[in-house]
């Protein structure tokens, strides 16, 4: 790697592109982070480290590494959309993790970013930070933090969940891909003005929702898309009145990626029905435990979730940058 030819002071990390890393250089580190997510939330992490490869393979990854004598510790990526940045992920080996080697990586990320001409804002969910998630983030001046948590259920117990009394006029049918341009149409009358639409912008309009919907199916950063696992609250005209989407993240783990009710059926147990439907495709899939991921801040959500099993198991934080 010649970037590694430079002549470094003795013990002091340095930050260098991951555009001219070379795939070996960068294993070690992807490899324990695979262990880290198994262990930590039971995730599968071999797509999400592969897909890194791929990019890297062609010198196409755009972000930082940080070298500690001659061997990448760390690593920080992010893509542009738009007028967007996403950070897709940060992590330090744990020899070198702590909240000074964080910041610096994240650091050079950020920089980067806000020097691109047409980015307006910048988000991430960082799930491997070492440090306070909640702690001042570097330009802590454009930054807003949201702390979320990763709950987790074991789906022993999902048979013995209770039917809700769901409102008589709706059923629960399973997903089709032909319906997405409704799906994204329910996403975004679903969150406007829903925490969560602060935390990811594409929540916020029809093209933004159809953009994640898109992402959910075709890329592995929520897992493997379970189209079997996945369903649809109708009315009484076909019309869609709430949404679960599931996927995959390990061979025996499940993963609810999104679940929304239109405002006018929410409190009628459409939420619940959703996901004991989804939970209960997922158990017979061979999944013994499945997650999600919430907003401190919904605690309508987090009781629903609570009653239905889940506990939490990691907590972390979404993180915004914008108005720089």
């Amino acid at each position: 790697m010649r970037c590694m030819a430079t002549a470094q002071h003795a013990g002091v990390p340095e930050i260098v592109t991951l555009k001219s890393l070379q795939v070996q250089d960068l294993d070690p580190v992807l490899e324990e982070e695979a262990l880290a997510w198994r262990s930590l939330l039971r995730w599968d992490f071999t797509a999400s480290a592969e897909l890194v490869r791929r990019f890297l393979r062609i010198h196409a990854l755009a972000g930082y590494a940080l070298i500690s004598r001659d061997r990448v510790a760390g690593y920080c990526y992010y893509v542009c959309e738009e007028r967007k940045g996403l950070i897709g992920d940060l992590f330090l080996a744990r020899e070198h993790a702590g909240t000074q080697n964080e910041d610096h990586l994240l650091g050079a990320v950020l920089n980067e970013l806000i020097c691109t001409p047409y980015l307006q804002r910048i988000e991430a969910q960082l799930m491997m930070l070492h440090g306070p998630f909640e702690r001042p983030m570097p330009l802590a001046a454009f930054s807003e933090v949201f702390p979320r948590i990763f709950m987790m259920a074991d789906l022993a117990e999902v048979a013995q969940l209770p039917a809700a009394s769901a409102a008589h006029s709706t059923r629960i049918v399973p997903w089709s891909e032909h319906r997405q341009e409704e799906a994204a149409m329910l996403i975004a009358s679903a969150y406007q003005g829903h925490v969560d639409s602060r935390i990811n912008d594409q929540y916020r309009s029809y093209a933004g929702a159809k953009r994640f919907l898109l992402n959910i199916v075709q890329y592995p950063g929520c897992g493997k898309f379970y189209p079997a696992g996945s369903f649809m609250a109708e009315d009484s005209k076909g019309r869609l009145c709430g949404i679960v989407l599931s996927s995959h993240i390990a061979d025996d783990v499940g993963h609810v990626t999104q679940i929304c009710v239109a405002p006018e059926w929410k409190g009628r147990g459409i939420g619940y029905e959703l996901m004991r439907a989804a939970l209960l495709a997922m158990q017979r899939a061979g999944c013994d435990r499945v997650s999600l991921t919430v907003t401190a801040s919904n605690p309508g959500a987090i009781q629903l979730y609570q009653r239905m099993g889940f506990r939490a198991t990691r907590r972390f934080a979404a993180y915004v940058w914008d108005g720089f």
